[in-house]
This record gives C-alpha cells, structure tokens and sequence, in this order.
C-alpha cells in the first residue's frame, strides 16, 4: 500500500514539474512586426492551438512590444469572430492587465460570407469598415481608438488564400507598464486571455404565437435538417463535428513568458 502511494506521489511531482516546465516562451523578434493581418512574418503553422475557440495562436516580442498572431481556419468561429467581435487580453504576474476588443460587435448580421467574387468584396468591405477597436487599461489610451493608432497600440485582420482568417496585435511595453519598465523585470508569468463573444439570436414568433430564437441551433443532429412549424422552412443544422454553438461565448486562457535578448524559440 505504501508503495503505491510512493508510486503515485512521484506521478504526481513529475506532472506538476512538467505543467510548470512546459509554458512556452515568446519567440524574440530582431525587428518590428507589421500588424496587418497577414501572417509574413510569422513561422507556420502557429505552434499552439486552442481546442474550444478553434484558435491557432502564437506570441513574439522585441525589447519595446508584444506581438499577438491568431488564425481562425474554421469558417463557424470566423463568422463569431467578425460579427459578435473578439477580447485579446493580457496581464503580467496578474497586475497590469490591459485588453483590446476587434471586431466591435455588429449590430446587423452582416459579414464577409458568400462565394468567390461576392465573399472577397465582402471582405474588403469589412477591412474598410472596421477601422476601431475599444482598448482598456492602457497608460494612455482608453476607449474607442484607430486599429493604428499613433500609440502603437495595433489591430487587424485579414484572410489568406486558404480563407484562412489571421488576427495581429501589437501592444508597446511602455503602453501597457509605464515609460519605466525593465524588460528583465516583466518576462516572467504573463497570462493571455482571449473571448469570443456569442452572436445574439432575433427573437421570431413562430405559428403558434410563440416567441422563438431565429437561427437557434438546439441539438446537433449530424448535419441533418428539421423543419420549422411555420411555412415549413427548412434550417441546416451544423454537422455533429460541430460541438460549438454560435450563441456561445467560448474562452481561451494561456501562460507564457516573453523572450529576453534573442531567448525566444
């Protein structure tokens, strides 16, 4: 008996040595990234990957900013991302915590959705429309602000030639400490923190005078369809892979220190 809690106290010591050994670092940059939600500067695919947002995602900085890449290949969590809009938050040793929200959440139920020709116009329209971003916590920044803003607080989004959906961030060190700080000082124990919000539903009364959700998924089916009591309409019910629903807020959460001096990997 002794021994098997012995067996499974040294089990115990080695998961939790390589939980605390396994956060990555950020990788070390010898110039500044352009935020343009184009991925040129970045080593693909992103190294990590977040199950319940559908995130790949990847951090790098210099000695004067932090740089955010996210890719959203998954056309359901494109749609939230660009029209409920999206939280990038980051803080250091749990104090300091600053966040950006882009897209700003719409209030239509537009978006860059249709085929070739029509899908990219759309697109345009939204990297045109979408030029401001609401920003808390920062030394001098504070509210609705340019997605390029003179602080160097950056934005954007963009999608490659795959449809593939990618998100930049830029946050100057000196916006989020202070002019004072030491890149030494602030390496360690930071915490990202990213929400996509949950599309509203319209409220619709079906037939029988009753208030139902306009787009409500209810139970995945296996990409099979129901009809609607009222005129028959028929509604695509995403396929059983899909586990996530539109109208659900979904979270990612991560721990990583920043690179020091070309430390990065």
């Amino acid at each position: 008996m002794m021994k098997h809690k012995f067996t499974l106290a040294l089990l115990f010591v080695s998961l939790l040595s390589f939980a605390q050994d396994d956060v990555p670092t950020s990788a070390w940059v010898s110039a500044p990234v352009t935020v343009d939600g184009k991925a040129l500067e970045w080593k693909l695919p992103l190294r990590l990957y977040d199950s319940g947002t559908k995130l790949f995602f990847a951090f790098a900085n210099d000695d004067k900013n932090l740089y955010l890449c996210f890719q959203a290949p998954d056309d359901m969590f494109q749609t939230k991302i660009i029209r409920a809009g999206m939280e990038v938050a980051v803080s250091a040793k749990g104090k300091h915590k600053v966040s950006i929200t882009f897209p700003i959440a719409q209030t239509s139920a537009s978006g860059p959705a249709g085929d070739d020709a029509d899908q990219l116009s759309k697109r345009t329209n939204f990297i045109l429309q979408n030029t401001m971003m609401n920003v808390k916590g920062f030394v001098s920044r504070n509210g609705i602000i340019p997605i390029n803003d003179t602080s160097g607080i950056h934005a954007a989004i963009n999608w490659d030639d795959n449809n593939k959906l990618t998100y930049e961030i830029a946050i100057p060190f000196k916006e989020w400490f202070g002019a004072g700080y030491n890149i030494a000082d602030i390496a360690k124990d930071i915490t990202l923190e990213v929400t996509i919000n949950a599309l509203k539903q319209a409220r619709r009364k079906n037939g029988a005078g009753q208030n139902i959700m306009e787009g409500e998924q209810g139970k995945l089916d296996g990409g099979r369809h129901h009809q609607h009591a009222e005129n028959d309409a028929e509604t695509h019910v995403m396929p059983g892979e899909y586990k996530y629903s539109l109208y659900e807020k979904r979270k990612l959460k991560q721990k990583f220190v920043l690179a020091e001096n070309g430390d990065g990997k």
